[in-house]
């Protein structure tokens, strides 16, 4: 009886170090964000959509296959760039305004030009939405693609477009 009791309470002293460990994980920073991240990217994996979650610096942290796809890069080349490699500078600023929006919680919905990896310009629409915390601060951007060339008859248009 006293080594069940001995081993009881080791165990039950086991149990709180773990505990108060995995506490200590849960509170380092970027825990909550790690875990949306996770979150987002099961969800936008079998999408068939191009997604993408970009950080509060326009760095891309999270691209699904048919984002990839539709740039024509693979996600090494893709994942830890900023989204000035993927764009021109009028287009680029426009995503740092859009991203002052984002940590106002402000969703919306956009066109813009993606530049794909041999440097043809994609018109796209984008619907990019925040991702915030319990605090109301921005975790993530997470964004929508909709590639606009099939809407897009007559490549010479594009130049009356806003682009």
């Amino acid at each position: 009886m006293e080594q069940k009791i001995s081993d009881l309470i080791y165990e039950n002293k086991r149990l709180r170090e773990e505990i108060e460990r995995l506490r200590k994980y849960i509170s380092l920073p970027g825990y909550e964000k790690r875990a949306l991240i996770e979150i987002y990217s099961k969800f936008a994996d079998r999408s068939i959509s191009p997604i993408m979650l970009a950080d509060e610096n326009e760095s891309i942290i999270y691209a699904n296959e048919a984002f990839c796809n539709l740039l024509a890069y693979s996600k090494e080349e893709i994942i830890g760039k900023n989204l000035r490699q993927f764009t021109n500078r009028e287009e680029f600023s426009t995503f740092q305004v859009h991203t002052q929006l984002r940590k106002k919680g402000i969703a919306n919905l956009y066109e813009s030009v993606l530049i794909k990896k041999d440097q043809t310009p994609i018109p796209v629409q984008i619907s990019a939405s925040p991702v915030m915390n319990d605090d109301n601060k921005l975790i993530c951007i997470m964004a929508l693609i909709t590639d606009l060339t099939p809407f897009i008859k007559d490549t010479n248009n594009l130049k009356k477009l806003n682009w």
